[in-house]
Parts: structure tokens; C-alpha cells; sequence
């Protein structure tokens, strides 16, 4: 999830999901600019950084 209308904006990894409680069990939360590698799953490994969000951005 990259969210766009959080102040200057942050990527969010949403990992762990537990359908039964239908939540995520771990997220990891980090300002555009920031380096984010995806903990799990089919796209494990998988940087989400500048190429993909942009720079830090100004609130």
C-alpha cells in the first residue's frame, strides 16, 4: 500500500495476514525515500524504494 494522503506520504507492507481475524499480523511503516523490502509471501524480497514511490516528499 503506498498512501498518497498521509502528509508527505509513507509506503505500508502489510504481511502476516490471519483471515480468521481478518487483519495483518505485521506491518512495516516508512517515509517515501525509504527503502522497503517486502518481508513474505509470493513477493518476497521485493524493494519498494525510489524507482517505485518517488523522493521524500514536503507536507
Amino acid at each position: 500500500m503506498i498512501d498518497e494522503a498521509d502528509g508527505p506520504g509513507h509506503v505500508t507492507v502489510l504481511a502476516a495476514p490471519d483471515p480468521d481475524k481478518a487483519t495483518y499480523e505485521a506491518e512495516v511503516r516508512m517515509p517515501y525515500g525509504t527503502d522497503v523490502t517486502i518481508p513474505e509471501g509470493p513477493a518476497k524480497g521485493f524493494v519498494i524504494g525510489v524507482a517505485i514511490t518517488g523522493g521524500p516528499r514536503e507536507a
